[in-house]
């Protein structure tokens, strides 16, 4: 345990110094220092209590940096690069060169990018970062989550809008998507099904 916090405190070290070379538009603050630690931290700790070490916590893990970071940055500025989708799908890449299971993960790859694309020119609500963000999440989460993410980020922006309407009606602003692709993704990975069952047991009943 005390390796994977130590890990988690030079990774989000990292990442506070790299995401504001990132994006120039950025201030610096230290809400955005705090946001970054306690997520990075207090989410690799739970991945490593659920998964221990294996070849599924390391993608995991290597994941939860990009996803904070491109979070942040949309939520500021309603924009993803392209730098942090393509460094993350080549980190991902990495690892799946060991992983036997290599073609399903190119298929959720495949899922994660033509599905959201296909909403966006429906819906006009998802930007190419988004999809690229889609993209990256699915082929990490693998083929059986990939349709699962996109339900699952689609309910908690749904949620978020409904608050915005009631409390906010007369601020609404374009809403960054990334932060509820980034949360349904790891709330895929701590509970696997058990959110959107919930959810819909919640609607059932």
């Amino acid at each position: 345990m005390i390796y994977i916090i130590l890990i988690s405190i030079i990774i989000s070290h990292i990442c506070n110094k790299q995401i504001y070379k990132i994006c120039d538009d950025l201030e610096k603050s230290k809400k955005n220092t705090i946001i970054i630690y306690t997520l990075i931290i207090l989410t690799m700790i739970l991945i490593y209590k659920k998964y221990g070490i294996t070849l599924q916590s390391i993608k995991y893990l290597s994941l939860i940096p990009f996803i904070i970071v491109i979070s942040i940055i949309d939520y500021h500025t309603t924009y993803i690069y392209d730098i942090t989708i393509l460094s993350g799908i080549i980190i991902q890449g990495g690892v799946f060169l060991i992983s036997p299971d290599v073609k399903t993960y190119i298929s959720a790859l495949l899922i994660g990018i033509i599905i959201p694309y296909i909403l966006a020119k429906i819906t006009k609500g998802l930007g190419e970062g988004d999809i690229g963000l889609y993209g990256l999440c699915c082929f990490v989460l693998g083929k059986n989550y990939s349709i699962y993410l996109i339900s699952l980020s689609f309910i908690l922006a749904s949620i978020y809008c409904v608050y915005i309407l009631i409390t906010k009606s007369g601020k609404i602003r374009k809403i960054p998507f990334a932060p509820f692709i980034s949360l349904a993704t790891v709330l895929i990975i701590l509970t696997n099904f058990d959110i959107l069952n919930i959810w819909f047991n919640i609607i059932g009943n």
